[in-house]
């Protein structure tokens, strides 16, 4: 089975018929929640209802058939820098063994979750897992639904409807779990983007007058984890994307980091008069594999170049690649939400 489902398929007469509001009580607010689930289907109760965060992934719930082979588990993990869910759940599954059989990635202020189908082998049988993320705050929640492959397909559509309708009851929305700090961008936008408080943030005076450069740090000297650079400059100073990538991936490399120009791509914005390009290219910093995005905005008044040198290698339990993406993406967007038109 390769293709993601994503649908129900189940009309609302039926699920309204077939299917129950459960809700989860709580004495941790953040744990509280509420999701519909087969009227036939148990709440398992004895399993997770932890009574408070420990830092470790929790399992908060389970419901299932009678017979425990279609089961959907809720669990939650407190988490200490910001991140995307879909970030964390990447080095978790490959730690678990999980084969990933189709995806999708789903936008949220909150960051980008992923909507996962998978595969494992439990005890000589194959299982299929639908995985599901969400984010509020200081929390992290994987929906995690499997049934035996020869069981997946009678039990999908339980495991989409649950995914819908899981909500938090007690939490207040929050989209970050970390306080934002604003920097400046006053030569040319007259605007400025946002980036996680614990990012070390710096003025490069190396550029000329009508340019403005940043460099934001995750961690500094041997503890340096990752470098984001936040160049601006006026319209008429490059011919294309391309020309003011170049020159601030030298910049770039004159910090340590070995890598080719990646292949920019358009990407369309939604927003009048602002174009996008971004790509991704592999890189070493030191003896490590790292990974540089380089993303360019340009609207008629000037460019803005965003590049992150991050770590990237097949295992990162520390989530150190996951912490810089998170960080790159909330400076991007905060940006295009500034040349966003009010109303």
């Amino acid at each position: 089975m390769a293709d993601l489902r994503t649908t129900v398929q189940t009309t609302r007469a039926e699920v309204e018929r077939d299917y129950l509001h459960q809700a989860f009580p709580s004495p941790v607010p953040a744990f509280a929640f509420e999701l519909m689930i087969p009227k036939d289907w148990q709440w398992f109760e004895k399993d997770g209802r932890p009574a408070k965060a420990d830092g470790s992934l929790q399992l908060l719930a389970r419901y299932g058939e009678k017979n425990q082979e279609a089961i959907t588990e809720v669990y939650a993990q407190q988490i200490e820098r910001e991140v995307a869910p879909e970030d964390w759940l990447d080095p978790w599954m490959a730690a678990n063994h999980y084969t990933v059989v189709a995806r999708r990635s789903i936008p949220s202020d909150a960051g980008r979750n992923a909507d996962v189908l998978a595969s494992r082998s439990v005890q000589g049988q194959p299982y299929l897992y639908r995985l599901r993320t969400f984010k509020n705050g200081k929390f992290i929640y994987l929906l995690h639904s499997f049934a035996p492959e020869r069981r997946y397909a009678a039990a999908e559509d339980a495991f989409l409807v649950a995914a819908a309708s899981f909500k938090l009851t007690e939490a207040k929305p929050q989209p970050t779990m970390e306080i934002l700090q604003d920097v400046a961008l006053n030569k040319v936008f007259q605007l400025g983007f946002k980036v996680p408080a614990s990012w070390i943030v710096r003025a490069d005076d190396s550029v000329d007058a009508d340019c403005q450069s940043w460099g934001l740090s995750n961690g500094t000297g041997a503890d340096r984890a990752g470098m984001i650079n936040v160049y601006t400059a006026p319209r008429d100073r490059f011919r294309g994307p391309d020309q003011i990538a170049h020159l601030v991936a030298n910049g770039m490399r004159h910090l340590g980091a070995s890598f080719a120009d990646g292949a920019l791509r358009e990407v369309p914005t939604g927003t009048a008069g602002v174009s996008f390009w971004t790509a991704d290219a592999p890189a070493t910093l030191g003896q490590r594999s790292a990974l540089v995005r380089q993303t360019v905005i340009a609207t008629a008044k000037g460019w803005a170049v965003f590049t992150l040198v991050t770590p990237a290698g097949p295992s990162d339990p520390y989530l150190v690649t996951a912490i810089n993406k998170r960080a790159f993406d909330i400076a991007i967007t905060s940006l295009l939400n500034a040349l966003a038109p009010a109303g």
